[in-house]
């Protein structure tokens, strides 16, 4: 039996490099890009391309084929220097909008992390969350996981990702030389690129439904503590950071994940990273 076509809206970092990992895997892959001149790309991948321009109504050529497949994964990024946060919500509302016209009946959504107040020390996904005052982002997220999750017409998955790294976001690079920094004593919530396309890939070929997941390595070091160590495997100069008493910090956990996935991180300690893994 054929194996089921899965459409990727945003092949971008993430979004790419998953389409081809799914291709190998024997999955047919329709995916889309904003850039014409990423559609050769694409074509020379082996994924069937679309031109898709999402904004708060989406917009290309041929948007209804795109969704006429059997999977959706939902890789629109949130824009940290939006003015509007909401804007985000209405792209998703958009795509929802023509989900409802088509085949698609599983959605994977790259979520985030963010989502969590930073003062939740242990960030689960049974976490009653509500809008947070003060912290658009994150209201924004959870409605938009609220918007999919209690759509009727498909089943949506939520995956919160932590930071994302690896391929061409080396860690020793992100504060190099930065003087002055607040958090050193904050842990992170982070993943490596290869272990998103695997916790993606897991999902699909598991038919895992209507759940919520967060995907971060297992170790969490302190900002300082890593920032630090990879500017200098870098041979870049360290970072500096302020000397701080204890502020609220978020974990975000992934023992849901790894029980439900049986799964196991390729890469579970971002202090053990080095540029050449890539």
């Amino acid at each position: 039996m054929p194996a089921r076509a899965v459409s990727i809206l945003g092949c971008g970092w993430l979004g790419l490099p998953l389409a081809k990992h799914l291709l190998k895997l024997g999955y047919p892959v329709l995916g889309s890009t904003t850039s014409p001149e990423k559609i050769s790309v694409l074509q020379s991948c082996g994924i069937r391309p679309f031109l898709l321009e999402a904004g708060p109504r989406l917009k290309g050529e041929k948007i209804s084929a795109f969704f006429e497949s059997s999977l959706l994964f939902l890789n629109i990024p949130f824009e940290r220097h939006l003015e509007d946060p909401s804007f985000y919500k209405e792209q998703i509302r958009s795509v929802v909008g023509h989900l409802r016209e088509g085949t698609v009946e599983f959605v994977i959504f790259a979520g985030s992390t963010a989502v969590y107040p930073e003062m939740l020390e242990d960030a689960t996904e049974d976490a009653a969350l509500r809008p947070t005052p003060g912290n658009p982002r994150a209201q924004v997220l959870w409605e938009v996981e609220q918007l999919l999750l209690r759509d009727p017409k498909f089943k949506t998955t939520v995956v919160r990702f932590g930071g994302l790294y690896g391929p061409g976001r080396p860690i020793g690079r992100f504060l190099a030389g930065k003087k002055g920094l607040s958090g050193g004593d904050r842990p992170v919530n982070l993943i490596h690129q290869q272990d998103c396309l695997r916790v993606a890939a897991e999902i699909i070929g598991h038919d895992v439904r209507g759940e919520i997941f967060n995907a971060v390595s297992d170790c969490h070091p302190t900002r300082k503590a890593l920032y630090t160590a990879a500017a200098r495997r870098a041979g870049l100069e360290a970072p500096e950071f302020l000397s701080e008493g204890r502020r609220p910090y978020k974990i975000a956990r992934n023992d849901k994940l790894k029980k439900r996935l049986d799964f196991v991180f390729w890469h579970p300690d971002p202090l053990n990273f080095s540029e050449s893994d890539e």
